[in-house]
């Protein structure tokens, strides 16, 4: 079966700023770096790249702005960090965001419909992209993961990050192999999610193309990606 979509990124909700999380986990010989500003949504983030995702720890710089803010990822971090620091979704890249959003709302799916975003990083430089949210209340449940469509290619962005030195030659020998979800119903979400994303499932995961999703059984959390698991190859 064709798989639609691959791993863009996993994302870490986090107290701390850019500065403090990239000196923090270079200690735990990881090599972030800061990402920038979310200058619509009062958010700013931190980015450590693989070779074909990244993981993104993503904090409140103006609460004021992110309380005021209708995009449902800073929804959920709002909802979220109240509780703790840690894992809280992920997102999934697609090459063409409105045929997207026409085969999900053909399949009965309620969506948030294209968002224009766009990030401004220390040079001042502006990187914009396309997302899509399912629609989903933001509770305990698990949310859906959402999608992204680069302005530019995946060559395209990664060369330029190579150039900057955001990326390394190390960074590229690592990749995100599984994440691993806690849920209170393995079947249902599988059921929910292999509909999503028309996977098939084995067992408690789904395999995209570049990562395995893992759903295991957890009765006293909330529902969230809970774990990632990098390796080299």
């Amino acid at each position: 079966m064709r798989r639609l979509f691959e791993l863009d990124h996993v994302v870490y909700f986090t107290t701390k700023n850019p500065q403090q999380i990239v000196e923090q986990e270079q200690i735990e010989g990881i090599h972030p770096v800061k990402g920038g500003q979310h200058l619509h949504w009062g958010t700013y983030n931190a980015l450590f790249y693989t070779k074909n995702s990244y993981i993104e720890w993503l904090a409140v710089e103006d609460e004021n702005i992110a309380e005021q803010s209708t995009q449902p990822l800073v929804k959920q971090l709002l909802y979220d960090i109240v509780d703790d620091e840690g894992f809280a979704s992920l997102c999934l890249r697609s090459n063409d965001l409105e045929k997207k959003n026409r085969y999900f709302k053909k399949m009965g799916y309620r969506t948030s419909g294209i968002i224009h975003a766009e990030r401004k990083t220390d040079s001042g430089e502006l990187r914009k992209w396309k997302m899509l949210f399912i629609d989903h209340k933001i509770n305990h449940t698990l949310p859906y993961p959402f999608f992204i469509e680069w302005e530019k290619s995946i060559e395209e962005r990664y060369a330029s990050l190579r150039e900057d030195g955001t990326i390394k030659p190390e960074n590229e020998e690592l990749a995100i192999k599984r994440c691993i979800f806690h849920v209170k119903n393995v079947e249902e979400k599988l059921t929910h999610w292999s509909r999503l994303l028309s996977l098939p499932t084995k067992g408690n995961t789904l395999k995209l193309a570049n990562t395995t999703f893992v759903f295991e059984e957890k009765l006293d959390s909330k529902e969230r990606l809970h774990t990632i698991e990098i390796v080299k190859g």
